[in-house]
Formats: C-alpha cells, structure tokens, sequence
C-alpha cells in the first residue's frame, strides 16, 4: 500500500500531446560588434563612472550635517548623469 506521502514525491510522466513537435535547439549566431558600438558603449560607462563618484562624493558629503546642502544636490546629479541615455 503506498501512503499519501510518497504518492506526493512520485512524478507522473510528461503528458505528450499527438501533433506537438519540440522545436529544434539551435545554438545562437555570433553577433558583430562595430566599433561605433564599442565607443557608445565606452561612453555609456565612462557616464557611468563619473555620475557614480559625483553621487558617491554627494553621499558623504551627506553624512556630515554641516554640509547636507551641498552635498544632496551632488548626489542627485550624480544619479541623474548614471542615468544618462544617449543623445
């Protein structure tokens, strides 16, 4: 007799449908890199680069109380150069 419990772990086949084919697995295509993608994407990350040190020094610019006023516009630019889409 088998108990609920183990008639819970037991898996039942793959239900196969007439007519439903797998399609075949292909590998995918080499795409090719231009230089022009390559430089967008060089400036994209120097983008990123500077926006996130601009944030970064806004940040602890924020920790200190004092300085709070200069360093919270420095962060927003900061995120705001991050997240610079291309013109």
């Amino acid at each position: 007799m088998v108990t609920k419990e183990r008639a819970a772990l037991e898996t039942a086949p793959p239900i196969v449908l007439p007519g439903a084919e797998r399609p075949e697995r292909r590998a995918p295509e080499p795409v090719e890199v231009s230089g022009a993608t390559i430089r967008r994407f060089l400036r994209r990350l120097v983008l990123v680069l500077v926006g996130f040190g601009i944030a970064m020094l806004g940040f602890s610019l924020m920790l200190t109380v004092f300085l709070v006023f200069i360093g919270l516009p420095l962060f927003i630019v900061g995120l705001a150069i991050m997240q610079a889409q291309e013109s």
